[in-house]
């Protein structure tokens, strides 16, 4: 039977040693009921290589079998660092906590133990409460770094689902650190979401209480974080929710989301009335309670930050979402036609195969010029392939209407963006990642 040691016997029996032979345990860091976290010092034939931080699980009689799911953060933190990267991810890695090393101990009883990059620094909460709100540029400048990293994530399929104040760690240099993994997941490529409500009240978005998180869903994390930073408080603070683990909240906790009202953090910031405006419908886009109505995921979250810095306009909904406006709001006056509207409906309610059958009649051959009702054929099929679980279909679709773009513009760039974007997820399905890369990178280059 495993165990786990609770008391501060476990600090006691290890702080002064060495670990595997080259960790040796200087201080403790952090200690919890599931373990603690020591500052240490890796060492190679007696000469310190680095400053580390080490994390030993309280539970003890692991085995192979077991311990990977007591340390399942790190595996997928590890996975998401492994991947490869493009350019862009580069930028994100830098704000990602590293994973150096993990193991068993059988001298200590066959506890688990993770070696990660030590980060000398303190968590932005305390930064937050040092300065009561920060300035437009400090706050963007961690936004951003913020971003970078989580567009990492995103991209890789994953979700956080924890992303808070004490949870974003600033280092010396000024650097923002993600961590905290211990509820990420990746989401589901059929259901488009990863299940379960996890997290902490305060900062889970509607959806993730109905356990239906996607990376939008952290967006909606990084909007509450972004209205604290610029306005030193919300009110999602100060809601009272219930804290009774024998009772199921989520009806009234919801219904407690759905009623936060913010008002613009211009109200409150002369600095954002006076020159950066466009920050209130940043962030009320991130905050919107229907997570088809925010940016998409941390990239999509970027590009509009780094756009209206750079002053163009907030970039319209359908730029920033991982859905083409043509199933989320009419862009054109044939939108409106019967049959279009139809399709939406189908594609909204998940009725894939249905949808399937409506537009596989009007579907163009591949030696056929095609013209704009062609493309948008294309394009809506491609979609209710994905979501039907026939990636392959769906290829072969978007790289006929990828293959038109060459030659002719028949959807606005959104579109065409967002066609690729699902692309990109199709050949992720099927393992083909150089190919997926290739989309992923045309995509970003259209915005």
């Amino acid at each position: 039977m495993n165990i786990v040691e609770r008391s501060s016997s476990l600090e006691q029996r290890l702080l002064g040693q060495t670990l595997a032979g080259k960790y040796k345990l200087l201080d403790v860091q952090a200690s919890g009921v599931f373990g603690v976290v020591f500052r240490a010092e890796q060492y190679f034939c007696r000469r310190c290589v680095r400053p580390v931080a080490v994390k030993v699980s309280r539970q003890s009689e692991l085995t192979e079998d077991t311990a990977p799911y007591l340390f399942g953060d790190a595996l997928i933190l590890a996975q998401l660092l492994a991947a490869p990267a493009t350019s862009l991810d580069d930028a994100g890695r830098r704000h990602l906590v590293q994973i150096h090393d993990m193991g068993l101990l059988p001298e200590y009883d066959d506890r688990a133990f993770l070696v990660m990059e030590y980060v000398d620094g303190l968590p932005l909460l305390s930064h937050m409460r040092a300065a009561g709100r920060f300035s437009v540029s400090m706050g963007l400048r961690f936004l951003k770094q913020i971003c970078r990293g989580m567009a990492l994530v995103h991209a890789q399929g994953a979700v956080h689902r924890d992303l808070k104040s004490d949870n974003i760690l600033v280092d010396r240099r000024g650097v923002i650190r993600i961590v905290d993994f211990g509820l990420a997941a990746y989401t589901d490529r059929l259901r488009g979401f990863a299940a379960g409500s996890l997290g902490t009240f305060t900062y889970m978005a509607p959806e993730t209480l109905l356990g239906r998180s996607t990376p939008a869903s952290d967006v909606y994390s990084l909007g509450l974080l972004m209205y604290e930073l610029f306005t030193g408080g919300g009110p999602h603070l100060s809601v009272a929710w219930s804290a009774d683990d024998k009772t199921d909240a989520r009806d009234e906790h919801l219904r407690m989301k759905r009623a936060l009202q913010f008002p613009p953090p211009s109200t409150v910031q002369n600095e954002i009335r006076n020159d950066h405006r466009w920050l209130d419908a940043m962030v009320a886009r991130c905050l919107a309670v229907e997570p088809e109505l925010r940016f998409a995921d941390a990239g999509g979250l970027l590009a509009a930050l780094e756009a209206c810095e750079a002053g163009q306009p907030l970039p319209p909904l359908a730029e920033t979402t991982g859905k083409t406006s043509l199933f989320l709001e009419p862009t054109t006056q044939n939108d409106v036609d019967p049959f279009f509207r139809e399709v939406r409906r189908l594609l909204a309610a998940r009725a894939y195969e249905q949808a399937i059958d409506r537009l596989d009649v009007h579907r163009p051959p591949e030696w056929a010029v095609l013209d704009a009702m062609g493309a948008r054929t294309l394009r809506a099929l491609g979609q209710a392939y994905l979501g039907a679980g026939n990636p392959s279909a769906a290829r072969e679709c978007l790289e006929q209407l990828r293959a038109t773009r060459k030659e002719q513009d028949l959807l606005p760039r959104a579109e065409y963006a967002a066609a690729l974007s699902d692309l990109y997820k199709c050949y992720r399905q099927m393992g083909q990642m150089e190919a997926a890369r290739a989309c992923q990178e045309e995509a970003r280059q259209l915005l």
